[in-house]
């Protein structure tokens, strides 16, 4: 449960740190006052930031840890794993604190930006929670900006609104999701603008699935599920649709997107 008569809502902070600053300093305070008050904190840090935390604070009780490896191993399971911690510590709706430091993914771009995405719209999927949450990353300038922009308010010297926050909505279009990089160059890059074109969409598809040795049966389900996606981007979204292929060993894979935006993310 995340609402009660009398909550606040989310309170969603970024905070960006030197590499080589003390996170605990700049934590401890915040969560020491948060403590003291009777809210339970769940800290998601690595081992050694979470004894370091735990050394700092005056008191412990209603202090929760666990490891950032653990809960954010899938991305697409965070809101949910936050959302159980906060049902489980605060039934009544009283007030809770999530003090992270997620990994963004190190040198993979993909999860990196698909990481900032759930950043972004965590402010909106958790607004209704009586929550304050504070991201934890540290200064890297392939990373910096987009952690701005996801985040309502930002904690340095001092705690303060960020002027550079985007929308949920504007985020998502202004930084979409590369390819995994694992992909490569896409091996056929074809754009469409009108449905006729999908005739030929079909053409190129089953083509070079055939050629990347998918089976009969597969490869028509390949070109089916091509198809209903194409339709799709051509008669919902906003064309032209681009439209990617990679063959990897037994697989061969499609990306499709068109040029909208969400407006509900």
């Amino acid at each position: 449960m995340c609402t009660s008569n009398n909550a606040r809502g989310l309170t969603h902070y970024g905070l960006i740190h030197s590499p080589s600053a003390d996170l605990t300093a700049t934590l401890a305070p915040m969560v020491t006052e948060r403590l003291v008050s009777g809210e339970p904190v769940l800290a998601v840090l690595p081992s050694t930031t979470a004894a370091e935390l735990r050394a700092r604070l005056p008191t412990v009780t209603g202090l929760h840890t666990t490891d950032p490896g653990e809960l954010y191993r899938h991305p697409g399971r965070v809101l949910s794993h936050y959302r159980a911690w906060i049902a489980d510590t605060s039934s009544d709706g009283r007030s809770a604190m999530i003090v992270a430091a997620p990994d963004p993914g190190g040198d993979d771009p993909h999860r990196a930006a698909l990481w900032m995405h759930i950043e972004a719209i965590t402010t909106q999927a958790l607004a209704e929670c009586n929550l304050t949450l504070v991201c934890a990353y540290p200064n890297n300038s392939a990373t910096a900006d987009a952690i701005r922009r996801a985040h309502p308010s930002l904690v340095d010297e001092s705690i303060r609104p960020n002027p550079d926050h985007l929308p949920a909505e504007q985020f998502l279009a202004s930084h979409p999701l590369p390819p995994p990089a694992e992909l490569g160059k896409p091996d056929l890059t074809h754009i469409i603008d009108h449905p006729p074109e999908l005739a030929t969409l079909r053409r190129i598809v089953a083509g070079h699935a055939t050629l990347a040795g998918l089976p009969a049966d597969r490869c028509d389900d390949f070109v089916m599920a091509v198809t209903e996606i194409a339709t799709n981007a051509l008669e919902h979204g906003t064309p032209p649709a681009a439209v990617l292929l990679w063959t990897i060993p037994a697989s061969v894979i499609c990306q499709i997107s068109d040029t909208g935006q969400h407006t509900q993310p």
